[in-house]
């Protein structure tokens, strides 16, 4: 049967992070396979969309201190009103519970559809970054609860991400959807080709170490310990090549500590990368991810970087860490510059382990997107059916 679905999310192309991957992901499969599926997000002036599925805009500004991400001003934006309200949905998914989130719940109150909620980020943390006051950060994490506790389907992607919602005080019930990934694992003679363009991106030998991380420049991210790991593998002479693909609010800082470390001919800033035939590029040329966030919840990018046989650097206990095994498909480091440095150091002399722990992580980590949306489609007929079993939906029987 086929079925009318909306994403709804605060972020979204041109920002390429992992919650706005997220809901393009689910917009454009569900789109491609189970009916007719569009995404709501904030305008950014001058970015034209340019994807298979209807994209509906409402009027934003940059949010101050969090440069790329916006802020939503849907309540001033009457053509998208008017637009959003003629649509006949059968289900709602929020991936945030902010402005977007709080027009997918008013939607769905007013047609009378399922609403599902999607928890992705440790809010708490992001509050307290911008707002020296703990009261109002209560208050704003007691609005946030109040927004999955009204929705009729919580999601989170890994159990970690659950304990953390938890934690913030959410005592309803919650079930695990997956991440995916939209990366293919190429065959041996396509890797090759990828991996020769990634060195030409970043000017680099077929011989060199070089480490990537790919996401938002946030100090949340942990990326000020990947630079002191940098500048102790620097002194004790040892060569590599490391990258950082993305964009945010820390990137000029990063880039500044970086040449008062002078690593500056070590690293490369290459920004963000919106074309994912270029990201492929940079994954295969890489030797591992290094991603040392205790701030995400399930980052894409290990994933990604999984398809092509990358195993990814993470600290042990984090929720990135969840399913990761050390030395099977990833490596764990505890949360320091010491331990970080030293299991650097000791895998540019062991190729072989990473090369068996690359092997690990796509076997065990990697994740299409379709395989995972075909899930989403079918827990989403059964909330609708749920929800409201005597109504009729003019919905299409076919194979599915």
């Amino acid at each position: 049967m086929k079925i009318t679905t909306c994403q709804f999310n605060d972020s979204y192309f041109p920002i390429m992070d992992g919650v706005g991957m997220t809901a393009h992901n689910y917009a454009h499969w569900l789109n491609a396979k189970h009916g007719k599926s569009m995404l709501v997000a904030p305008k950014v002036k001058d970015y034209q969309d340019n994807v298979d599925y209807k994209v509906h805009r409402f009027k934003s500004v940059l949010l101050p201190g969090m440069n790329p991400y916006r802020v939503g001003l849907p309540l001033f934006d009457v053509k998208f009103k008017k637009k959003i309200k003629k649509i006949k949905f059968d289900l709602l998914h929020a991936h945030c519970p902010f402005i977007s989130g709080q027009v997918a719940a008013k939607l769905a109150l007013k047609l009378n559809v399922p609403l599902v909620a999607t928890f992705h980020t440790k809010y708490r943390d992001d509050f307290k970054k911008v707002i020296n006051n703990d009261l109002f950060v209560d208050f704003l994490m007691k609005l946030t609860l109040d927004f999955y506790n009204a929705a009729d389907l919580v999601w989170v992607p890994n159990n970690a991400t659950g304990l953390t919602l938890r934690e913030y005080g959410y005592s309803g019930s919650f079930e695990v959807m997956p991440n995916g990934t939209d990366m293919q694992i190429p065959d041996q003679a396509k890797l090759l080709k990828y991996k020769g363009k990634g060195l030409d991106m970043i000017d680099a030998g077929p011989d060199e170490f070089m480490m990537l991380f790919v996401g938002q420049h946030r100090w949340e991210k942990n990326v000020r310990l990947i630079i002191d790991a940098l500048k102790m593998l620097q002194t004790s002479g040892k060569q590599f090549r490391m990258v950082f693909v993305g964009e945010g609010y820390a990137a000029r800082d990063m880039t500044q500590l970086v040449r008062q470390y002078q690593l500056h001919d070590q690293v490369v800033f290459l920004g963000v990368i919106t074309d994912r035939k270029e990201l492929q590029n940079v994954y295969a040329a890489a030797d591992l991810l290094v991603f040392p966030s205790v701030y995400d919840n399930s980052p894409l990018v290990i994933q990604e970087a999984a398809a092509f046989g990358v195993p990814s650097v993470v600290v042990g206990n984090s929720s990135s860490a969840e399913g990761i095994l050390d030395g099977v498909n990833g490596f764990l480091v505890e949360n320091e510059i010491a331990s970080l440095t030293t299991t650097i150091t000791d895998l540019m002399s062991h190729p072989e382990a990473i090369k068996r722990a690359g092997e690990g992580a796509t076997k065990s980590l990697y994740h299409p997107w379709e395989e995972i949306v075909d899930n989403v489609y079918h827990r989403y007929v059964e909330l609708i059916r749920e929800y409201q079993p005597t109504v009729s939906h003019q919905w299409e029987d076919d194979e599915d």
